[in-house]
C-alpha cells in the first residue's frame, strides 16, 4: 500500500490549490480528474467539497501535473499562494511566529488512519507525513526551514515565500543547495528566510 496510502489531506487545502491555478481551467479540469473529485456545484460541475478529506497520494500527483504543465515555476506561484488563503490563529502577529507555525497547519490538514495529525487541543503531532523544522537565527532577521516531507520542493520554496512576504512583504527565499534537495534524490529541502 506505501507509507501514505492512510493519510487524506483536508478539503479545504485542495480548494486552495484550485484556487490558486483557477485560471487555467485544463489544470483545473486535471486536478479534479486526478484527485477524483466526485461532488458537483449548484450547476452540476465538478467541485472540492472543502469538508471532506482527499488521499494525499492523488493530491501528490495533482502537483506533478501542475510540474509537467505550469514548470517548477508554476509550482512555486501555486505555493506561494496558499498562505493568502489560509487562516491564521490571532496569536500569529509576524513573520517568525508565521514561519513556526507552518509544520502544526501542515499536520492540522493532514489525518492519519481518519484521526488529526495534529490536536490543537492536546498538543499531540503524529508522525508519518514529514515536517517543516523551523529554526530561527539568533541576532538576524533571518530564519531557516528544513523541509522533509512528501511535498516538491519548489511548491514548499513558494509556500515559505508566501508565508513570509504575508507578514514582511519584502521578504526573500533562498535554497542552500548544501544541504541538499528533494527534487535531486535528497531526504530534505533548507530555505533561508532573509527580511
Amino acid at each position: 500500500m506505501g507509507p501514505l496510502s492512510n493519510i487524506t489531506v483536508s478539503g479545504a487545502s485542495v480548494v486552495s490549490i484550485v484556487q490558486a491555478v483557477k485560471g487555467f481551467s485544463v489544470l483545473v479540469s486535471t486536478l479534479l480528474e486526478v484527485m477524483k473529485v466526485q461532488t458537483r456545484d449548484a450547476t452540476g460541475a465538478l467541485a472540492v467539497d472543502p469538508n471532506a478529506w482527499y488521499p494525499v497520494r492523488d493530491y501528490l500527483i495533482a502537483y506533478k501535473k501542475i510540474d509537467t504543465l505550469l514548470g517548477g515555476r508554476g509550482l512555486e506561484k501555486v505555493g506561494s499562494l496558499i498562505p493568502s488563503h489560509a487562516v491564521f490563529p490571532p496569536n500569529i502577529k509576524d513573520v517568525r511566529g508565521a514561519l513556526a507555525s507552518i509544520d502544526v497547519a501542515f499536520h492540522m490538514n493532514h489525518k492519519l488512519d481518519g484521526a488529526p495529525m495534529f490536536d490543537p487541543s492536546t498538543g499531540t503531532m503524529l508522525e508519518g507525513i514529514g515536517h517543516y523544522g523551523y529554526q530561527a537565527v539568533p541576532g538576524k532577521n533571518e530564519a531557516r526551514l528544513v523541509c522533509g516531507n512528501p511535498y516538491p520542493c519548489r511548491f514548499d520554496l513558494g509556500l515559505i515565500r508566501g508565508m513570509a512576504q504575508r507578514f514582511e512583504p519584502g521578504a526573500t527565499v533562498t535554497h542552500d543547495a548544501n544541504e541538499g534537495c528533494r527534487a535531486k534524490g535528497g531526504e530534505s529541502c533548507t530555505y533561508v528566510v532573509s527580511w
